[in-house]
């Protein structure tokens, strides 16, 4: 397969990139059979090449278009994304295969902007520059390593592949176009304007086309005004509590929000907006991403961002006047400005600020070399930094997805949290486990770990994205499928609206029966299928096979399956937030269970028809083994499932008969009716 990194193609059996060294194997450990999983294809075309082949001589023309495609390479590995292939004056690259993130469409649309603004700075002074169009596509592929004439390659099959292509040759130079699943998982950290619906070549169904204009700062929770906070008022007192007693005694704090993805820390931590300005204080947003991570000092610079923003000037007047202008915090003395000043260069340098003689900075301004004295000048900087932001208005500042900072912004910001306890300063931060700050300790911190909603707060969520109550069923199902995880909770119902798969009876609304077997919402599958791609190997194999088991299994029955003890996998599942121990009566001191019936449903969908038939066959050789004996539903279930008609029809026709002796003849009469389907016969099913 083609190196991540570099783009080169690697011989048959190389573990290392013969150009870069990047190790190769690790890239499809877990696509040994391959999958199904979410993508964003991105397929960029440099626009000019034949005009330079017709009057420019070959060797500068390669040279130019080497130099461009390397540019274009190095944006899709700085977002997180592979190579597919070149094609002539194109590349294809994927964001989510072989390794999926959080957020694929959204680094996809960065790097688009990256490349843009990468080839524009190298054709400054060429009389005929290459220009690029861009088109981006979101949906599912099957994935799969391809070994073909010796050479091996990550073959990805589906729809997204064609649509950027097709998008690409729409597009007009310096034009990004990408299709409403691009846009909509992208969300509002993306600028686009709608440019309607159409056909593209070669396809049967219409594509909504939007054109990528910038990227947005986010300043708050997105989906705050999608629906109120529902089943946190406690969190929010709490929240609530630390902001008043800080306006009072000038004396602030800190707060960590825990929970899992999805769970509602960005949306309580946005709530609080309200609370904090009509307490009196000013507002500050720091929304750090996965994709920004490996950026020395992003959040730092979104922190002085912000104020330049909230101030109306630039950021580097902003950090002069705050460091060493009229209004800062005294006790400056000549060796702390120094020090504060080679900080604040080394800063820049890292994070490609630049300080402006016009804006009061010493165009020498010299960095400090030694360690000792650059981590003392920033604690200084950060120190005096946060105590003039908060001289004449206290301040709450909120570190959205805490787990995301990057590693040089993180250890300033832990003297910010530092400081809050002698200011009148609050910092309310959101993390997911297992991430936790050295500053939980300290006196002034306190932590709040969120649970899912309960079954009548999942209700009323709901019913408020749905804009009607829901009748108690359809209420029941909602939360077996998403055990009040709130983000889920929305996916699904705006699915279902999307669909029409939500009957309105009387006042209330009924989710259909059927809903579901529509599977996981694509909006939900990227965020699902990147916590499966974080688990090693091993576990990831086990998490397969217990999602053909169901949505409880036992770790005797799982070490049987997979040859071999599963209790250290079982363990990292755990860890990872995928699998819990079974609480249901009779489950056992080994039993398991999904935490989220979409944990199952996403691990299930991954699988390939073959390797899933595989595995129900498997599973039920073993379950006929087993004493006591398993009913003969739950085995005919499997023998559907593995593609065994023959031994299947016995055990559907024993299960019928169980189920009439009994008097369930809604459950005898679907087993009949699978054994006439599998039969190949039609007419009505008489039990």
């Amino acid at each position: 397969m083609p190196c991540p990194d570099c783009g080169t193609p690697s011989a048959p059996g190389a573990h290392f990139c013969h150009l870069c060294g990047r190790r190769l194997e690790a890239f499809t450990d877990g696509l040994t059979a391959g999958d199904r999983r979410v993508v964003s294809a991105l397929f960029a075309d440099l626009v000019g090449y034949t005009r330079l082949v017709a009057e420019l001589d070959l060797e500068e023309v390669r040279a130019r278009v080497d130099k461009a495609l390397s540019l274009l390479s190095q944006a899709v590995v700085r977002f997180g994304g592979s190579v597919e292939k070149f094609a002539g004056d194109a590349v294809l690259a994927v964001f989510g295969a072989p390794l999926s993130h959080d957020d694929d469409a959204l680094r996809s649309c960065l790097c688009a902007l990256e490349m843009q603004a990468a080839l524009a700075r190298s054709q400054v002074g060429h009389d005929r520059p290459l220009q690029l169009r861009v088109g981006i596509a979101t949906g599912e592929v099957v994935a799969a390593p391809r070994e073909m004439a010796g050479t091996r390659s990550l073959a990805l099959t589906g729809d997204p592949m064609t649509t950027a292509a097709r998008l690409q040759q729409m597009a007009e130079p310096n034009e990004i176009l990408m299709d409403d699943a691009t846009a909509s998982a992208a969300g509002p950290h993306i600028g686009v304007e709608h440019l309607g619906e159409r056909l593209l070549r070669g396809q049967s169904r219409v594509v909504t086309v939007l054109r990528l204009g910038s990227e947005r700062r986010i300043v708050s929770h997105p989906f705050r005004r999608v629906a109120p906070l529902i089943g946190r008022d406690d969190e929010k007192a709490r929240l609530t509590g630390l902001l008043r007693r800080t306006a009072q005694t000038r004396r602030g704090g800190a707060v960590l929000l825990r929970g899992e993805p999805g769970i509602g820390k960005s949306r309580l931590l946005c709530e609080m907006e309200d609370e904090a300005r009509a307490a009196g204080f000013a507002w500050m947003w720091l929304d750090n991403t996965p994709h920004g991570m490996d950026t020395p000092y992003r959040a730092v610079r979104n922190m002085v961002d912000w104020l330049a923003e909230e101030q109306g000037m630039a950021a580097g007047v902003v950090a002069r006047q705050l460091l060493f202008g009229a209004n800062a915090a005294p006790g400056s003395d000549p060796e702390s400005a120094r020090l504060m000043l080679g900080a604040v260069a080394v800063l820049a340098r890292d994070s490609d600020v630049r300080l402006l003689a016009e804006e009061g900075w010493e165009p020498a301004t010299a960095d400090l070399a030694d360690p000792a004295e650059l981590k003392a000048g920033f604690k200084l900087a950060t120190e005096m930094w946060v105590s003039t932001m908060v001289a004449e208005q206290p301040r709450c500042i909120v570190f959205d997805d805490f787990h995301w900072m990057d590693p040089s912004s993180r250890e300033l910001m832990d003297h910010v949290v530092c400081a809050a306890a002698d200011l009148p300063l609050v910092v309310l931060a959101g993390s997911r486990p297992p991430v936790t700050p050295a500053w939980i300790d300290l006196p002034h911190v306190e932590s709040i770990d969120l649970a899912g909603l309960d079954e009548g707060a999942t209700e009323e969520l709901g019913g408020a994205v749905a804009g009607a109550a829901l009748e108690s069923e359809s209420a029941r199902w909602l939360y077996q499928r998403t055990a009040g995880n709130a983000l889920f909770v929305g996916e699904i119902m705006r699915t279902l609206q999307e669909t029409g798969w939500l009957e309105q009876v009387g006042k209330r609304f009924r989710i259909d029966r059927g809903a579901a077997r529509r599977g996981v919402p694509l909006s939900l599958r990227a965020l699902l299928g990147a916590r499966i791609d974080a688990l090693p190997p091993a576990p990831r194999g086990v998490l397969e096979v217990a999602a053909v088991v169901g949505m409880t299994f036992s770790e005797p029955l799982l070490s049987a399956l997979c040859g071999g003890a599963q209790e250290d996998n079982l363990r990292q599942l755990s860890e990872a937030g995928i699998i819990a121990p079974a609480d249901e009566a009779g489950a056992g001191p080994d039993g398991w269970r999904f935490r989220h019936q979409l944990f199952l449903d996403a691990a299930y969908g991954r699988l390939l028809a073959g390797r899933r038939r595989q595995l129900h066959a498997n599973l039920a050789d073993e379950l006929e083994t087993m004493e006591p004996r398993v009913d003969a539903a739950e085995l005919a279930r499997h023998r559907v499932a593995a593609g065994d008609p023959e031994r299947a029809l016995p055990l559907l026709e024993q299960a019928a008969r169980e189920a009439a002796a009994v008097g369930a003849v809604a459950e005898a009469e679907a087993f009949m009716r699978t054994a006439a389907e599998l039969r190949g016969e039609t007419g009505p099913i008489v039990p």
